[in-house]
Protein backbone atom coordinates (compact mmCIF):
# COMPACT_ATOMS: atom_id res chain seq x y z
CA UNK A 1 0.00 0.00 0.00
CA UNK A 2 3.47 2.29 0.17
CA UNK A 3 3.33 3.72 -3.41
CA UNK A 4 7.93 4.30 -3.25
CA UNK A 5 7.87 0.64 -1.77
CA UNK A 6 5.71 -1.12 -4.32
CA UNK A 7 7.81 0.78 -7.24
CA UNK A 8 10.90 -0.58 -5.54
CA UNK A 9 9.73 -4.24 -5.44
CA UNK A 10 8.09 -4.41 -8.82
CA UNK A 11 10.99 -2.90 -10.60
CA UNK A 12 13.55 -5.19 -9.18
CA UNK A 13 11.29 -8.32 -9.50
CA UNK A 14 10.24 -6.94 -12.92
CA UNK A 15 13.80 -6.43 -14.02
CA UNK A 16 14.93 -10.22 -13.06
CA UNK A 17 11.91 -12.00 -14.58
CA UNK A 18 13.11 -10.61 -17.63
CA UNK A 19 16.02 -11.59 -18.08
CA UNK A 20 16.67 -15.01 -19.95
CA UNK A 21 18.42 -18.33 -18.03
CA UNK A 22 20.72 -20.46 -19.62
CA UNK A 23 22.63 -23.58 -18.88
CA UNK A 24 25.72 -24.31 -19.36
CA UNK A 25 29.38 -26.63 -18.65
CA UNK A 26 32.03 -24.08 -18.92
CA UNK A 27 31.54 -22.52 -22.35
CA UNK A 28 29.33 -24.74 -23.34
CA UNK A 29 25.67 -24.02 -23.60
CA UNK A 30 23.35 -26.70 -23.03
CA UNK A 31 19.79 -26.84 -23.66
CA UNK A 32 18.02 -25.61 -20.66
CA UNK A 33 15.58 -27.98 -19.64
CA UNK A 34 12.12 -27.87 -17.65
CA UNK A 35 13.56 -26.65 -14.41
CA UNK A 36 14.55 -23.19 -15.95
CA UNK A 37 11.91 -22.68 -18.50
CA UNK A 38 9.17 -23.41 -16.71
CA UNK A 39 9.78 -24.90 -13.38
CA UNK A 40 6.16 -24.94 -12.37
CA UNK A 41 3.58 -27.10 -13.96
CA UNK A 42 0.55 -24.67 -13.12
CA UNK A 43 2.53 -21.17 -13.46
CA UNK A 44 4.35 -19.37 -15.72
CA UNK A 45 8.38 -18.99 -15.14
CA UNK A 46 8.13 -15.14 -15.12
CA UNK A 47 5.44 -15.56 -12.55
CA UNK A 48 7.57 -17.91 -10.49
CA UNK A 49 10.78 -15.65 -11.00
CA UNK A 50 9.02 -12.20 -9.48
CA UNK A 51 7.15 -13.82 -6.77
CA UNK A 52 10.63 -15.52 -5.84
CA UNK A 53 12.22 -12.58 -5.53
CA UNK A 54 9.58 -10.98 -3.75
CA UNK A 55 10.67 -13.91 -1.24
CA UNK A 56 14.16 -12.64 -0.90
CA UNK A 57 13.65 -9.32 -1.09
CA UNK A 58 11.26 -9.02 1.86
CA UNK A 59 11.68 -11.86 3.74
CA UNK A 60 15.59 -13.02 3.09
CA UNK A 61 15.13 -16.21 1.48
CA UNK A 62 12.96 -18.55 -0.42
CA UNK A 63 12.20 -21.92 -1.39
CA UNK A 64 11.09 -24.27 -4.03
CA UNK A 65 10.10 -27.75 -3.49
CA UNK A 66 10.78 -30.14 -5.88
CA UNK A 67 7.86 -31.90 -7.83
CA UNK A 68 9.40 -34.35 -10.58
CA UNK A 69 13.04 -35.97 -11.56
CA UNK A 70 14.22 -36.87 -14.37
CA UNK A 71 15.12 -40.19 -13.75
CA UNK A 72 18.92 -40.74 -14.07
CA UNK A 73 20.22 -42.41 -11.17
CA UNK A 74 23.27 -41.27 -9.55
CA UNK A 75 24.94 -42.21 -6.46
CA UNK A 76 24.12 -39.30 -4.73
CA UNK A 77 20.42 -39.12 -6.32
CA UNK A 78 18.67 -42.22 -7.09
CA UNK A 79 15.78 -40.60 -8.80
CA UNK A 80 18.19 -38.37 -10.51
CA UNK A 81 17.99 -34.17 -11.28
CA UNK A 82 14.92 -32.11 -11.01
CA UNK A 83 12.96 -31.00 -13.89
CA UNK A 84 10.19 -29.24 -12.03
CA UNK A 85 9.72 -27.34 -8.97
CA UNK A 86 6.92 -25.50 -7.35
CA UNK A 87 7.89 -21.85 -5.01
CA UNK A 88 6.35 -22.20 -1.29
CA UNK A 89 4.75 -18.84 -0.14
CA UNK A 90 6.62 -17.42 2.67
CA UNK A 91 5.06 -18.85 6.32
CA UNK A 92 4.28 -21.99 4.74
CA UNK A 93 7.75 -23.68 5.41
CA UNK A 94 10.87 -23.49 8.20
CA UNK A 95 14.22 -25.03 7.88
CA UNK A 96 14.56 -27.89 10.74
CA UNK A 97 18.61 -27.03 12.13
CA UNK A 98 21.17 -29.23 13.94
CA UNK A 99 21.78 -27.96 17.35
CA UNK A 100 25.74 -29.29 16.92
CA UNK A 101 27.25 -26.31 15.53
CA UNK A 102 30.19 -28.70 14.20
CA UNK A 103 27.94 -30.92 11.96
CA UNK A 104 29.44 -31.53 8.67
CA UNK A 105 25.43 -30.73 7.47
CA UNK A 106 23.28 -28.90 9.56
CA UNK A 107 20.23 -28.84 7.95
CA UNK A 108 18.20 -31.74 8.85
CA UNK A 109 15.46 -30.48 6.52
CA UNK A 110 12.13 -28.68 5.74
CA UNK A 111 8.95 -28.47 7.30
CA UNK A 112 6.23 -27.50 5.21
CA UNK A 113 2.81 -27.94 6.31
CA UNK A 114 2.84 -31.53 8.04
CA UNK A 115 5.74 -33.18 6.36
CA UNK A 116 9.25 -33.15 6.40
CA UNK A 117 11.51 -32.58 3.46
CA UNK A 118 14.71 -33.95 2.61
CA UNK A 119 16.87 -31.24 1.87
CA UNK A 120 17.65 -32.29 -1.82
CA UNK A 121 13.83 -32.30 -2.21
CA UNK A 122 13.87 -28.36 -1.92
CA UNK A 123 15.94 -25.72 -3.42
CA UNK A 124 16.51 -22.92 -0.95
CA UNK A 125 17.85 -19.69 -2.08
CA UNK A 126 19.34 -17.18 0.59
CA UNK A 127 19.86 -13.38 0.18
CA UNK A 128 22.18 -12.92 2.71
CA UNK A 129 20.10 -10.84 5.16
CA UNK A 130 16.53 -11.25 7.28
CA UNK A 131 14.46 -9.73 4.78
CA UNK A 132 13.35 -5.42 4.37
CA UNK A 133 10.00 -6.74 6.55
CA UNK A 134 12.82 -7.19 9.55
CA UNK A 135 15.68 -4.73 9.06
CA UNK A 136 13.20 -2.04 7.64
CA UNK A 137 10.17 -2.66 9.88
CA UNK A 138 10.71 1.05 11.28
CA UNK A 139 11.01 2.73 8.30
CA UNK A 140 8.27 0.90 6.77
CA UNK A 141 5.67 1.66 9.68
CA UNK A 142 6.66 5.14 9.98
CA UNK A 143 5.42 5.55 5.78
CA UNK A 144 2.59 3.86 6.81
CA UNK A 145 1.90 6.23 9.66
CA UNK A 146 2.69 8.92 7.23
CA UNK A 147 0.10 7.86 4.50
CA UNK A 148 -2.54 7.50 7.24
CA UNK A 149 -2.50 10.84 8.79
CA UNK A 150 -2.31 12.46 5.17
CA UNK A 151 -5.23 10.60 4.52
CA UNK A 152 -7.35 11.25 7.56
CA UNK A 153 -6.51 15.17 6.81
CA UNK A 154 -7.93 14.66 3.47
CA UNK A 155 -10.88 12.78 4.49
CA UNK A 156 -12.03 15.27 7.37
CA UNK A 157 -14.14 18.53 6.66
CA UNK A 158 -12.89 21.70 7.64
CA UNK A 159 -15.45 24.39 8.61
CA UNK A 160 -15.28 27.37 6.14
CA UNK A 161 -15.72 29.69 8.95
CA UNK A 162 -16.91 30.08 12.62
CA UNK A 163 -19.63 31.75 14.56
CA UNK A 164 -18.53 32.71 17.83
CA UNK A 165 -21.60 33.85 19.98
CA UNK A 166 -20.43 37.44 22.04
CA UNK A 167 -23.89 37.56 23.82
CA UNK A 168 -26.45 35.65 25.98
CA UNK A 169 -26.08 32.18 25.61
CA UNK A 170 -28.02 30.50 23.03
CA UNK A 171 -30.04 27.30 22.86
CA UNK A 172 -29.56 24.49 19.94
CA UNK A 173 -32.32 25.41 18.38
CA UNK A 174 -31.85 29.06 18.22
CA UNK A 175 -28.03 28.38 17.51
CA UNK A 176 -28.87 26.29 14.60
CA UNK A 177 -31.58 28.63 13.25
CA UNK A 178 -28.89 31.69 13.17
CA UNK A 179 -26.30 29.66 11.12
CA UNK A 180 -29.03 28.85 8.81
CA UNK A 181 -30.32 32.16 8.45
CA UNK A 182 -26.28 33.32 8.10
CA UNK A 183 -25.71 30.54 5.17
CA UNK A 184 -28.94 31.95 3.59
CA UNK A 185 -28.07 34.98 3.11
CA UNK A 186 -24.95 34.22 2.16
CA UNK A 187 -26.00 32.80 -0.96
CA UNK A 188 -27.75 36.06 -1.99
CA UNK A 189 -25.99 38.54 -0.59
CA UNK A 190 -21.90 39.07 -0.21
CA UNK A 191 -22.05 41.22 2.47
CA UNK A 192 -23.12 40.15 6.21
CA UNK A 193 -24.17 41.87 8.83
CA UNK A 194 -23.99 40.19 12.78
CA UNK A 195 -25.04 41.67 15.82
CA UNK A 196 -24.21 39.49 19.11
CA UNK A 197 -21.79 37.10 16.82
CA UNK A 198 -18.86 37.24 15.32
CA UNK A 199 -17.28 35.58 12.28
CA UNK A 200 -13.83 33.95 11.81
CA UNK A 201 -12.09 32.13 9.55
CA UNK A 202 -10.25 28.82 11.02
CA UNK A 203 -6.55 28.37 9.89
CA UNK A 204 -5.89 25.93 7.12
CA UNK A 205 -3.94 22.70 8.35
CA UNK A 206 -3.69 20.68 5.56
CA UNK A 207 -0.76 17.94 4.97
CA UNK A 208 1.11 20.83 3.17
CA UNK A 209 0.96 23.02 6.77
CA UNK A 210 2.04 20.10 8.69
CA UNK A 211 4.76 19.02 6.67
CA UNK A 212 3.46 16.01 5.36
CA UNK A 213 4.56 16.33 1.70
CA UNK A 214 8.27 16.79 3.02
CA UNK A 215 8.10 13.90 5.31
CA UNK A 216 6.39 11.71 2.80
CA UNK A 217 8.78 12.33 0.32
CA UNK A 218 11.87 11.24 2.88
CA UNK A 219 10.08 8.52 4.20
CA UNK A 220 9.98 7.62 -0.10
CA UNK A 221 13.87 7.71 -0.24
CA UNK A 222 14.61 5.86 2.90
CA UNK A 223 12.22 3.33 1.39
CA UNK A 224 14.68 3.53 -1.56
CA UNK A 225 17.39 3.16 0.36
CA UNK A 226 16.16 -0.13 1.63
CA UNK A 227 16.10 -1.88 -1.81
CA UNK A 228 19.44 -0.43 -2.40
CA UNK A 229 16.99 1.57 -5.67
CA UNK A 230 18.28 5.14 -6.21
CA UNK A 231 16.01 7.29 -4.97
CA UNK A 232 15.29 9.66 -8.55
CA UNK A 233 14.61 5.63 -10.30
CA UNK A 234 11.04 5.69 -8.60
CA UNK A 235 11.18 9.93 -8.31
CA UNK A 236 12.67 10.12 -5.05
CA UNK A 237 15.48 12.23 -3.96
CA UNK A 238 18.25 12.68 -0.99
CA UNK A 239 16.22 16.17 0.16
CA UNK A 240 12.80 13.98 -0.14
CA UNK A 241 11.35 15.80 -3.29
CA UNK A 242 11.39 14.77 -6.90
CA UNK A 243 14.32 14.72 -8.97
CA UNK A 244 14.83 15.55 -12.54
CA UNK A 245 17.16 13.19 -14.38
CA UNK A 246 19.73 14.01 -16.80
CA UNK A 247 20.64 11.38 -19.44
CA UNK A 248 24.02 11.15 -17.51
CA UNK A 249 22.24 10.59 -13.96
CA UNK A 250 20.40 8.06 -15.68
CA UNK A 251 22.70 6.14 -16.74
CA UNK A 252 24.40 6.36 -13.91
CA UNK A 253 21.29 5.51 -11.60
CA UNK A 254 20.74 1.93 -13.90
CA UNK A 255 24.34 1.44 -13.57
CA UNK A 256 23.70 1.29 -9.80
CA UNK A 257 20.96 0.07 -9.59
CA UNK A 258 21.89 -3.49 -11.91
CA UNK A 259 25.03 -3.70 -9.31
CA UNK A 260 22.74 -2.66 -5.61
CA UNK A 261 19.73 -3.67 -6.45
CA UNK A 262 19.19 -6.54 -9.03
CA UNK A 263 23.05 -8.03 -8.65
CA UNK A 264 22.73 -10.05 -5.39
CA UNK A 265 19.64 -11.19 -6.43
CA UNK A 266 20.56 -12.37 -9.68
CA UNK A 267 23.35 -13.96 -7.49
CA UNK A 268 21.28 -15.83 -5.19
CA UNK A 269 19.05 -17.21 -8.02
CA UNK A 270 21.84 -18.36 -9.80
CA UNK A 271 23.81 -20.23 -6.92
CA UNK A 272 20.65 -21.38 -5.50
CA UNK A 273 19.74 -22.90 -8.93
CA UNK A 274 23.06 -24.43 -9.06
CA UNK A 275 23.33 -26.62 -5.82
CA UNK A 276 25.17 -30.08 -6.36
CA UNK A 277 21.46 -31.76 -5.95
CA UNK A 278 19.67 -29.85 -8.67
CA UNK A 279 22.71 -29.91 -11.06
CA UNK A 280 25.11 -32.36 -12.39
CA UNK A 281 28.33 -31.04 -11.17
CA UNK A 282 30.46 -29.21 -13.82
CA UNK A 283 27.26 -27.26 -14.71
CA UNK A 284 25.48 -24.19 -13.90
CA UNK A 285 22.67 -21.89 -14.34
CA UNK A 286 23.18 -18.13 -15.05
CA UNK A 287 21.13 -14.97 -16.46
CA UNK A 288 21.73 -13.76 -19.72
CA UNK A 289 22.28 -10.04 -19.35
CA UNK A 290 21.52 -9.52 -23.35
CA UNK A 291 18.08 -8.43 -23.24
CA UNK A 292 18.70 -6.01 -20.22
CA UNK A 293 21.69 -4.30 -21.65
CA UNK A 294 19.62 -4.01 -25.14
CA UNK A 295 17.50 -1.99 -23.47
CA UNK A 296 19.94 0.87 -22.62
CA UNK A 297 22.04 1.48 -26.10
CA UNK A 298 24.93 2.86 -24.01
CA UNK A 299 25.20 0.23 -21.98
CA UNK A 300 24.66 -2.48 -24.53
CA UNK A 301 27.47 -0.88 -26.61
CA UNK A 302 30.26 -0.52 -23.85
CA UNK A 303 29.51 -4.30 -23.55
CA UNK A 304 30.29 -5.41 -26.91
CA UNK A 305 33.10 -3.39 -26.86
CA UNK A 306 34.43 -4.08 -24.16
CA UNK A 307 33.70 -7.94 -25.29
CA UNK A 308 35.95 -6.98 -28.96
CA UNK A 309 38.61 -5.34 -26.62
CA UNK A 310 39.19 -8.66 -24.72
CA UNK A 311 39.41 -10.86 -27.71
CA UNK A 312 35.94 -12.54 -26.51
CA UNK A 313 33.89 -12.28 -29.70
CA UNK A 314 35.15 -10.88 -32.24
CA UNK A 315 33.57 -7.17 -34.18
CA UNK A 316 31.18 -9.52 -36.67
CA UNK A 317 29.47 -11.37 -33.01
CA UNK A 318 29.44 -7.82 -31.50
CA UNK A 319 27.46 -6.44 -34.65
CA UNK A 320 25.09 -9.24 -34.56
CA UNK A 321 25.19 -8.69 -31.07
CA UNK A 322 23.77 -5.18 -31.43
CA UNK A 323 21.51 -6.18 -34.12
CA UNK A 324 23.74 -4.21 -37.02
CA UNK A 325 24.23 -5.25 -40.22
CA UNK A 326 27.02 -7.55 -40.85
CA UNK A 327 29.66 -5.87 -42.66
CA UNK A 328 29.70 -8.21 -45.48
CA UNK A 329 26.19 -7.07 -46.49
CA UNK A 330 26.54 -3.60 -46.51
CA UNK A 331 29.68 -3.51 -48.68
CA UNK A 332 29.24 -1.44 -51.55
CA UNK A 333 30.88 -2.13 -54.77
CA UNK A 334 32.62 1.69 -56.29
CA UNK A 335 33.69 -0.06 -59.35
CA UNK A 336 32.33 2.48 -62.42
CA UNK A 337 29.35 1.04 -63.97
CA UNK A 338 28.37 -1.59 -61.34
CA UNK A 339 25.13 -1.21 -59.38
Amino acid sequence: SIPSFAACRNLIAGTVAQLSLQRSRGTDILAPGHLITQPDPDDTLANVLEWTVDDLLLQGKACWVILARDGIETQQLPRGYPVRARRLPPGSWSEVWDDNLASYKRLIGVEAGDQMLDPTDVIIFRNGNEGILTYGANTIRAALHLDDAASRIVASDLPAGILKNESAELGPEEARELVEQFVAARKTNAIAFLQGVSFETPSARTAADLQMAEARGIAATEIARLFNVPGPMIGAAPTGNGASMTYSSVLQSWSAFTKQAVGPVVVALEQGLSMPHVLPRGQQITFGVEAFLRSDPQAAVDYATALVGASIISAEEARSYLGVPSSATTTRDTTPGVV
